[in-house]
């Protein structure tokens, strides 16, 4: 990608120069949907909420709240509502980023960041092993997987209290490793210059995309993997130790995001510590991934340009960017993608 390509990419604009629609990059993980967009200076802005809904209205028919997380939501024939609060439907399933679910947070997520009533273009990605399919002359995009998400994110949705949707005018889809490749690259106007290939951990909630990205953004099939491991794997083992030894029948998903996030939760009636347990299940997993990791660098990571680190479970797994002398956690690692999948949307010119 030339200087040429970028012009008039990531231009400072005034609010009357906004364009309409506006573009978005969504990252509709299993654990979170993040979003990026260009506020009226330039900058760009992001946005997450967690990826839980049940189905049914549950009494709820708006949006309420102070940040306005919380809705019911209508497709095909099904009511959904959405809510940080919840205890979630699975979202850890193969086709999940076909399914009414993913699309209900989706478009839950664009309303909640602000905009409701309005036109947006959309990028949004899929793993590496859904993007791409095998074939005897090598890995090609899987045209059809690729056509099947835009058309899941194009089946009507309507809120329960008949408020405004956001409009999706237009939906590109990415590969995941590459999105975060383009985020590091492009900055502004700029472009970083790239002379070695660069190595991809993207680690989620429901998987970690390992992949290496040559000049060019050109993927290297023989180093791509996509392996079932990520931070929905802590809570899980998380929440199996703390039933185990505070003696409890169920941890709530509340429960387990404190025990997260600040090494406690609430038992009993009392504050209990959860620490032991929560760096426990982070060594465990964290020790597979790394297993992962040097499986599809090998030898060559010391030959990489950079590793870079990104996905929410960057914050997780702090001790894995230790491994690697030529390691990068980007600023932000959660919304990597969600900025890659914007940049890559301005830059291909589609309309």
């Amino acid at each position: 990608m030339s200087k040429k390509n970028l012009e008039g990419f990531a231009k400072p604009v005034s609010r009357e120069e906004i364009p309409v629609p506006v573009d978005v990059g969504l990252d509709d993980g299993y654990a979170a949907v993040k979003l990026a967009w260009y506020g009226p200076d330039g900058s760009i802005r992001t946005f997450s909420v967690p990826s839980r809904a049940r189905q049914g209205s549950m009494g709820v028919g708006s949006l309420f709240g102070d940040d306005g997380t919380m809705g019911g939501y209508e497709t095909d024939g099904e009511r959904f509502t959405v809510s940080p609060g919840l205890e979630g439907e699975v979202t850890r399933f193969p086709e999940y980023n076909m399914s009414s679910l993913a699309r209900i947070l989706a478009h839950h997520a664009l309303i909640a960041s602000g905009f409701a009533g309005k036109e947006v273009r959309i990028a949004s990605g899929l793993p590496l092993d859904r993007y791409f399919r095998n074939e005897k002359e090598g890995k090609k995009k899987d045209e059809v997987r690729i056509s099947r998400k835009i058309e899941s994110f194009a089946r009507p949705v309507k809120r329960l209290d008949g408020g405004e949707m956001a409009r999706i005018v237009h939906h590109e889809v990415f590969a995941q490793g590459l999105a975060a490749v383009v985020d590091w690259l492009v900055t502004g106007r700029e472009i970083r210059s790239q002379k070695d290939p660069i190595g991809v951990v993207d680690i989620g909630g429901q998987t970690t995309d390992i992949s290496v990205i040559g000049p060019q953004f050109k993927a290297s099939h023989g180093h791509l993997r996509t392996c079932d491991l990520g931070v929905l794997d802590v809570r899980d083992i998380l929440g199996r130790r703390i039933q185990s030894s505070h003696d409890v029948d169920k941890i709530s998903d509340a429960a387990l995001d404190e025990a997260m996030t600040t090494g406690k939760t609430r038992l009993w009636g009392k504050d209990v510590s959860c620490l032991s347990e929560c760096q426990d299940a982070i060594r465990e997993i964290e020790s597979r991934l790394a297993n992962e990791i040097l499986a599809v660098f090998g030898k060559e990571a010391s030959g990489l340009e950079s590793i870079l680190f990104v996905g929410g479970g960057s914050h997780v797994f702090r001790n894995l960017p230790k491994r690697f002398p030529n390691a990068k956690v980007l600023d932000s690692p959660e919304f990597a993608n969600a900025r890659g999948l914007l940049k890559a949307l301005s830059l291909s010119g589609k309309r």
